[in-house]
């Protein structure tokens, strides 16, 4: 992916690599300076596109294969809709670790996905409202919880919504304000505060490389790893991508 390759690599140095290789479609009489800007400015606008965050803080962390043993987990096909076990799953009083796992095994799809709005539909099912009647205080931290994530992994590139025009508040609301509430109501619960940060992070993904490092770590600080409620291999697995970034802060 193109964020591995810089990670290696300078932008500068990865320009002139990408110059060498281009050099053929470089037209006549073009400077090797104006040549090297245009691929800088490729090689930038390449960094802003879904495609680049494809490999990001909440793309590429895997906490599902350390829930191989959950029953939900075989019932999902990734990039699928929310839908059968998975939705009754995240609709039942299960541990919210086990939720998370069940939300990241859903993943992401590159041109977005609805699962957040299909979980807030058999929500407010479940509740016996009409769906555009449910308000913000009609969730749980739980819920919240839920939906927060579903949101994020939906619309991983703007991490937007589920309408930013609505006048009800929990159409409005982002999937970080979601998470936000659901770890202000939670305050000794990881599992949630580790997620948030990983949204956190996805939002410096274009702002600091060093951010995206620090912000999982410094929930990872405040747990002992005795108080943390996702499986340390889940941890792990997580921070073995998250680590990536702490050449940035150097």
């Amino acid at each position: 992916m193109m964020k591995t390759i810089l990670k290696q690599l300078s932008l500068k140095q990865f320009a002139l690599g990408m110059l060498t290789k281009w050099h053929c479609a470089i037209p006549k009489g073009t400077t090797t300076q104006y040549a090297l800007i245009t691929v800088l400015q490729i090689t930038s606008f390449l960094l802003q596109t879904p495609i680049a965050k494809a490999d990001s803080p909440l793309t590429s962390t895997d906490l599902a294969s350390a829930y191989q043993d959950l029953m939900v987990i075989d019932t999902i096909q990734e990039k699928q809709p929310l839908q059968g076990e998975a939705l009754r799953f995240l609709l039942s009083n299960a541990p919210l670790d086990e939720k998370a796992a069940v939300i990241n095994k859903l993943g992401w799809n590159i041109d977005g996905q609805n699962n957040g709005y299909i979980f807030l539909q058999a929500l407010a099912k479940k509740k016996g409202v009409a769906v555009n009647n449910l308000v913000l205080t009609d969730l749980t931290p739980k819920d919240k919880f839920v939906l927060g994530y579903l949101l994020a992994m939906d619309d991983y590139f703007n991490l937007s919504p589920l309408d930013t025009n609505s006048n009800n508040n929990l159409f409005s609301t982002t999937p970080l304000d979601l998470l936000s509430q659901a770890a202000f109501a939670m305050p000794e619960d990881f599992t949630v505060h580790f997620i948030k940060s990983l949204v956190e992070a996805q939002l410096y993904f274009d702002v600091s490389w060093c951010a995206i490092y620090l912000t999982p770590q410094s929930v990872l600080r405040i747990f002992p790893t005795e108080t943390r409620n996702l499986r340390p291999s889940a941890v792990s697995k997580t921070m073995e991508y998250i680590n990536l970034y702490q050449d940035n802060c150097y």
